[in-house]
């Protein structure tokens, strides 16, 4: 039985292994630099309760500032993203997602195959919106026939015939 499934792969996206990268190793660096700024102090003072406090003090200002900084490449973006993708749900078809130099790398890849997206979007609404006038027009023109009075039932039917294939021709190319 040849049960073959595809593998998993897991952190595929280089942008994504850079940045978990950059965060394990940065986290690694500070704790080395505490632990031996630590065993500096230590062999100053004598070892007890304030030794202790100033440790655990240190391990959590680290923990803070990486926390801090990380959490503003990550998570930063999101909110002004999601402001910006309402502006654009609104109406605004022209706008795109901006990034700052200082978010993820991950977060710009994906921002940018996101406004590869709203690209698309955009030409699609600006051929509905092109098609629409086309077929407004066509159907004044219909109008207009119907009004005049020595119109021949024969050309309002050529009329309507021409404006079907219009449209068809249309919902062809969309």
């Amino acid at each position: 039985m040849d049960d073959k499934r595809p593998r998993k792969k897991f952190f595929i996206v280089k942008e994504l292994r850079f940045s978990i990268a950059l965060i394990v190793i940065w986290s690694l660096l500070a704790g080395i630099l505490f632990t031996y700024i630590t065993k500096e102090i230590g062999t100053k003072i004598e070892h007890g309760l304030f030794s202790f406090i100033a440790v655990f003090i240190g391990y959590v200002i680290i923990v803070v500032v990486f926390t801090m900084f990380f959490a503003h490449r990550f998570i930063g973006p999101f909110e002004r993203l999601k402001v910006e993708m309402k502006l654009i749900l609104g109406g605004d078809y022209c706008r795109r997602l901006c990034i700052r130099g200082s978010d993820d790398f991950y977060i710009r890849s994906f921002v940018l195959e996101v406004n590869k997206v709203l690209d698309k979007f955009e030409r699609k609404c600006l051929e509905k919106e092109g098609s629409r006038k086309k077929i407004d027009s066509e159907l004044l023109h219909i109008i207009s026939l119907i009004e005049k009075e020595d119109v021949t039932r024969e050309k309002l039917r050529e009329a309507v015939l021409l404006f079907h294939e219009k449209v068809e021709s249309l919902l062809k190319n969309n």
